[in-house]
């Protein structure tokens, strides 16, 4: 039997109202459909990078589709939120997001978005541990022989920082504060310079992330001073704690930075879940976990919920202006 025209034309018709229709357009626009972009607000080779290629990977495998690293650097890693915070609230443009991004009020007035307001937490990727280290040559072998020096030479030791408001500037400060010294605080734009000049003597101490230290720490070019930690950190368990070096103020808090994706408000709810999902399954997944402890990453622990992840954003946020309202530090323009 032969059909005309009309008549393949009115059973499309007729087939595109039977539930297997809607099935099939419900799962044509199923997410996601196309790459997504991981934008990190720092320079390519550092651990933020590392974390977002990492992240990125395991990710895109659990969800079908590759997530692309795309580079926004300047202003602690705000200039990367404010780029995703105006970007389409499709689930397509996500951002790998830190504690520099909790400050951005205190530290960068002139910022055109509000952290809080215009990014959606989706969930916590992975805790980041810091460690002090300064050039083998330095008579500098504890964190004992920094305090003495900077009493006794107030303000002629200096402290690099992956720049102005980022983790490694923090707790520089804080330090500071905790200790009773001065040190000259010289910001780079990321971690990479700055530790090229550590090992280079132009500067004295860094306060990196174990991440970016550890390979110069294995080769002989960094020394370990302090993990700045509660606990020591498995990949350098030679290198002793705060509160073993003596400064007990600072040995309980959770100094650490730590990592996690935010995406545009007004993101799908829907989206924000299936991106949470993909996360924890990824961070469940044994492949991840190596490679993230290879970078002492350290897994967030479970629940690792958006409402989670909101909530610690919130209590950063709070503790770390305190910080700098302390210390006197003023915004930049």
């Amino acid at each position: 039997m032969q059909f005309s025209r009309i008549d393949v034309a009115a059973f499309a018709l007729f087939s595109a109202t039977l539930p297997w229709g809607t099935m099939a357009s419900n799962q044509e626009a199923a997410y996601p459909q196309r790459p997504l972009t991981l934008v990190i607000g720092f320079p390519a080779g550092g651990s933020a990078d590392a974390l977002a290629r990492l992240i990125g990977r395991y990710m895109g495998e659990d969800l079908g589709q590759n997530v692309i690293v795309q580079y926004k650097p300047g202003a602690g890693g705000n200039i990367g939120a404010e780029y995703v915070a105006r970007a389409t609230p499709d689930g397509y443009t996500i951002f790998l997001g830190g504690r520099p991004n909790t400050i951005h009020k205190t530290m960068y007035g002139t910022m055109k978005y509000d952290f809080a307001r215009d990014l959606v937490p989706v969930g916590l990727v992975a805790r980041i541990p810091f460690i002090m280290v300064t050039r083998t040559q330095a008579p500098i072998a504890a964190l004992q022989d920094v305090v003495r020096l900077g009493r006794a030479y107030p303000g002629a030791l200096s402290c690099a920082s992956a720049g102005v408001g980022t983790t490694s500037h923090l707790l520089c400060e804080l330090l500071q504060q905790e200790v009773h010294i001065d040190m000259q605080h010289v910001p780079y734009n990321g971690g990479a310079q700055a530790l090229t000049d550590v090992i280079g003597g132009r500067i004295d101490i860094y306060i990196s992330t174990v991440a970016e230290a550890l390979p110069h720490i294995r080769a002989g070019k960094l020394r370990p001073v302090v993990a700045m930690s509660a606990e020591r950190i498995p990949t350098m368990p030679d290198v002793p704690t705060l509160g073993e070096a003596g400064v007990s103020g600072l040995s309980a808090l959770e100094l650490g930075d730590w990592g996690g994706l935010l995406a545009p408000v007004g993101t799908p709810a829907d989206v924000v879940t299936k991106l949470n999902c993909s996360i924890n399954a990824a961070l469940m997944g044994r492949g991840l976990r190596v490679a993230m402890a290879q970078w002492a990453f350290a897994t967030p622990v479970q629940p690792n919920t958006p409402s989670a992840f909101k909530e610690l954003v919130a209590a950063e946020t709070e503790r770390w202006n305190g910080v700098l309202r302390a210390r006197n530090i003023v915004p930049l323009h």
